[in-house]
């Protein structure tokens, strides 16, 4: 896995940009957020934009990519680093990355809260979809010969245990007591929870079913 902790100064002028759009994106949306703001975040000339991504529609398809690409390096460590033998399951390492990643990058989670939940644009639902097909591939790895619909509902529950406190995070906030919501707290719970065949009770708990 690569450093999570980015910084725009330490990277190259494509880089910039893409950071420093997903930053205003994620804060003020993608309609309301103009190439010239993200030009002058990045430290960069409108025409530099131009020349990597042509337009701003193609940014946030280059953003959508980049963040996915975060995931999918997640689920391919996991799937690498499975180890029957030494009983190290490859749901358990994935689990910990997407942890890792959500507590990090506080600008991924909002940027995924703010395309699927507040915009409820197609490319969140795209994203989370996509999300749901790297859950999916990894239970699919440790139960080949589970059915169907069974892995479809355990795909989705622990979608919703995974990313579900990032994305309704500010609600929860509002709602729990103090210091009860902390990003990425989902990973802490899911070690104790079963394996992809199922949800312990202090998993159902926290993903609400």
């Amino acid at each position: 896995m690569e450093p999570l902790d980015i910084r725009l100064a330490d990277l190259t002028g494509k880089a910039r940009i893409r950071h420093a759009a997903l930053r205003l994106f994620a804060a003020n949306g993608y309609a309301q957020t103009s190439l010239r703001a993200i030009a002058h975040a990045a430290d960069v000339s409108l025409a530099l934009i131009t020349h990597h991504f042509g337009s701003k529609h193609q940014l946030r398809d280059a953003i959508d990519k980049w963040v996915l690409a975060t995931f999918e390096r997640a689920a391919g460590d996991a799937l690498c680093r499975h180890d029957a033998r030494a009983a190290t399951k490859a749901f358990a390492v994935f689990v910990e990355h997407v942890g890792d990643i959500l507590r990090a990058r506080p600008e991924v989670r909002a940027y995924l809260r703010r395309m699927a939940v507040v915009d409820g644009s197609p490319n969140g639902a795209n994203l989370i979809g996509s999300m749901l097909g790297l859950i999916r591939r990894v239970i699919e790895h440790e139960q080949p010969l589970a059915d169907e619909r069974g892995r479809s509902e355990q795909s989705l529950q622990w979608l919703l245990l995974l990313f579900g406190p990032a994305l309704l995070e500010p609600v929860l906030r509002r709602c729990l007591p103090d210091g009860a919501v902390e990003a990425g707290a989902s990973a802490r719970v899911v070690p104790f929870a079963a394996p992809p065949g199922g949800l312990a009770p202090e998993a159902r708990h926290v993903a609400g079913f």
